[in-house]
């Protein structure tokens, strides 16, 4: 089938009640039922029937899994690999700590030489001592090609995006090198941000990076002022005056009060 007549489609995930009954989750919730134009599917493990008729609400599709958190990437891939004809582009998005400001796939589709967008936090590695941790943790793991990378740039775990049969490939890729039997586990963004030194070295595969381009921006380098933004009162801002598409970890930031409230006056409350 023409990719022009198959369908874009969000991908999301919801583990217990506990993110949507929270103002975070219905900010995000109501977020995404301002945007049109797409498919929106949840997977969801361990929820309640008031979860799943509150998702109901703003999905098109609920998919039951049993899979974790920590192995959400294969549900999605074992879904996915049997609808390859329906879907063209390919978006996840983490739930409780995002504000979808526009249409992701709109970004997508202004790069149709792209096959695979990821998210540079606009940090080091060497810079966040969280994504530092990992780093070192992530090289005991490894026998070959384990030198110090932390001057790499962070990569976000929870915003991906691209083509159906190359986001396949990256769930696969998520999920293979996560499904490790070690402690602390590794985590999607631990193994992402490890392979940024190699994936960028593909020309198909897009790193945006809020100081260049205004797919997304990550709460933890503005928090700690990695990356200066604006808030104009109803958007996050780019330094070159576009609405980002998308604000992740938006409650990590002085901007959580202002969304809150401005939510809080035009949002029923869902708890």
């Amino acid at each position: 089938m023409d990719n022009k007549l198959k369908k874009n489609v969000l991908l999301n995930y919801s583990y217990t009640d506990k993110c949507i009954d929270s103002i975070d989750g219905e900010i995000f919730l109501q977020s995404l039922s301002k945007l049109k134009g797409f498919e929106k599917v949840v997977f969801v493990n361990s929820m309640s029937e008031h979860g799943i008729q509150v998702l109901s609400k703003y999905f098109d599709k609920i998919v039951h899994t049993h899979e974790s958190m920590l192995t959400a990437h294969y549900a999605s891939y074992q879904w996915l690999v049997e609808r390859q004809d329906e879907y063209n582009l390919v978006f996840q998005t983490d739930l409780r700590d995002v504000v979808l400001q526009g249409n992701p796939f709109e970004f997508m589709e202004q790069h149709p030489d792209k096959h695979m967008f990821y998210t540079c936090e606009g940090m080091k590695i060497k810079d966040n001592i969280c994504n530092l941790g990992w780093e070192y943790h992530y090289r005991t793991l490894l026998r070959h090609h384990n030198e110090d990378y932390s001057d790499s740039f962070v990569v976000n775990g929870g915003i991906v995006g691209g083509r159906i049969d190359y986001y396949l490939n990256h769930l696969l890729m998520i999920f293979t090198n996560t499904n490790r039997n070690v402690n602390p586990p590794v985590m999607d963004q631990q193994f992402v941000t490890y392979m940024y030194k190699h994936l960028v070295q593909n020309p198909k595969i897009m790193f945006c990076h809020p100081n260049t381009d205004n797919f997304c921006v990550t709460g933890e380098a503005v928090k700690w002022g990695n990356i200066t933004i604006n808030h104009d009162g109803n958007n996050a801002i780019s330094s070159s005056n576009k609405p980002f598409y998308i604000y992740h970890q938006w409650d990590r930031t002085k901007h959580a009060d202002l969304i809150r409230d401005k939510f809080k006056r035009t949002l029923s409350f869902v708890i």
